[in-house]
């Protein structure tokens, strides 16, 4: 997998799109579309994005489940800070602070 990523322009792009798009499929590496010097858009091919969705909603799905595991188990300890009427998130840092 290269590290750096692909890079054409937007002029690039408009004159040569089919070739450029044959490259992104075979690499399945984005392409980077840069527009007066900055990157403008990112281009992947569809199995790519796919991927990456699946791979993030994985990620996503093993934080929850984490946090809960330690949500429960801060339940479970009786550590879990329950706050008083309008106290606030920063009320209670504040006291543990001090």
């Amino acid at each position: 997998m290269n590290t750096l990523p692909q890079i054409t322009t937007v002029a690039d792009l408009q004159r040569s799109y089919r070739p450029l798009i044959s490259r992104i499929k075979k690499s399945g590496q984005p392409l980077v579309v840069v527009r007066n010097g900055k990157p403008d858009v990112v281009i992947m091919d569809i199995h790519s994005f796919e991927s990456r969705e699946k791979d993030l909603q994985n990620l996503e799905e093993m934080y929850l489940a984490i946090l809960a595991s330690g949500t429960l188990e801060e339940s479970k300890q009786r550590q879990t800070i329950v706050p008083k009427a309008n106290q606030t998130l920063l009320d209670i840092i504040d006291s543990d602070a001090n």
